[in-house]
Parts: C-alpha cells; sequence; structure tokens
C-alpha cells in the first residue's frame, strides 16, 4: 500500500507568519492601504475646496492632477480587496505596475506644477507665483500630497519587482556556474 499524498499545511494565523514573504506582503499591503487612504484624505480636501470652477485653483493642470491622484486612490483601493481573489500571480503584477505608472506619474506632475516644497513652505506668500500665492497656507498639504504619492510609487515599484522575482522563482544557485563542470 502506497503512502497517501499529503496536501500543502491548512493556512492559520501561525503558518502564516512562518513565512517571511508572506509577512512582507503583508506589512507591503498595510502600508500601501493606509498611504493611499492617507492620500484619499488629501486630495479630497483640496477637490472639496477648490470646487468644480477652475477659478478655485492655481492652475487646470493641478487640478486634472488631483484628478488623477483621486483616481488612483480608488484603483488601489479596488486592487487590494480583489488581488485576494485572483489567483495568478501575473495579473497581480501588471495591476502593480499599471499603478506604479498612474503614482509615478501623479508625483511626478505635482512636483513640476507646485512650487511649493518642504524647504520653502515658510518663505512669505509673494515670493511664489501670484496664483500661488492665495494657496500658501495650504503649502504643507501641497507637500504631502506630493510625499505621499512618491512614497506609493516607491512601494508599488518595489511590490512589482518582489512580485516579478516570485513569478520567475528567482533565486540563488550554489551549484550552477556558467563555466562547465
Amino acid at each position: 500500500m502506497a503512502p497517501e499524498k499529503q496536501g500543502p499545511e491548512p493556512l492559520t494565523f501561525r503558518t502564516f507568519w512562518r513565512s517571511p514573504r508572506r509577512a512582507l506582503y503583508a506589512v507591503a499591503f498595510f502600508l500601501v492601504f493606509a498611504l493611499a487612504a492617507s492620500e484619499l484624505g488629501l486630495v479630497s480636501q483640496q477637490l472639496h475646496n477648490g470646487g468644480n470652477s477652475y477659478a478655485n485653483y492655481p492652475g487646470m493642470e493641478y487640478k486634472h492632477d488631483l484628478g488623477l491622484l483621486l483616481f488612483s486612490c480608488v484603483f488601489t483601493f479596488l486592487y487590494l480587496i480583489g488581488h485576494i481573489f485572483v489567483e495568478g500571480v501575473g495579473m497581480i503584477a501588471f495591476v502593480t505596475f499599471l499603478l506604479a505608472v498612474f503614482w509615478g506619474t501623479g508625483a511626478g506632475v505635482m512636483f513640476q506644477v507646485s512650487p511649493f516644497r518642504s524647504f520653502n513652505c515658510g518663505n512669505p506668500a509673494d515670493s511664489f507665483a501670484p496664483n500661488w500665492a492665495r494657496f500658501h497656507d495650504q503649502c504643507s498639504r501641497i507637500v504631502a500630497i506630493q510625499g505621499i504619492a512618491w512614497a506609493l510609487w516607491g512601494l508599488m515599484v518595489i511590490l512589482f519587482f518582489s512580485i516579478l522575482i516570485h513569478k520567475l522563482e528567482i533565486r540563488p544557485r550554489p551549484n550552477i556556474t556558467f563555466y562547465g563542470a
């Protein structure tokens, strides 16, 4: 009588945390959730204050970038919910790459459009362009929007490459050499 094949050990709380990969993915996805939630709050506050008129924003590009960042937040939440139900890692890697592009674009446009940086928020309002001078009191919020968007871009890039390494099973093989046996 042949011995029975046993399947993988059932996933419990204890077996989940034994794998460093699972633990790192859990931490990464928690960070993505926390950063996207804070970005959603900051972006929606800016959109709520500005309303639907271009006159309430320093420029049309800034308003459209806020819309792109709002879409990125919503898409990130859908990704976080949906990645649990997807069987293939390839689709998760593709969507992670898409999110990295969206977050990088939103952060890059915000960097180009906004004159505010972390080191010049203390400058007087008249040191900025006239269309940005009236937003001087919101400098720290705009810098925070940009910083969180860059952080989410970096986190998505790291997640993309880690998922790619996981998918392609890239690992060191000490007994293999390129120069023959």
